[in-house]
């Protein structure tokens, strides 16, 4: 989840507030669950 890491970095160096960045990592988050998904089928 290199690209979660991104985003997170971005918050800690104040590139954005973190209502910005929360929908970002939420859709990560369903990115990587539907890639997990395809791969285990």
């Amino acid at each position: 989840m290199e690209c979660a890491a991104i985003v997170d970095a971005c918050g800690a160096l104040g590139f954005a507030p973190p209502e910005d960045l929360a929908p970002l990592s939420e859709l990560l988050e369903r990115i990587v669950s539907m890639l997990t998904k395809m791969v285990l089928k």
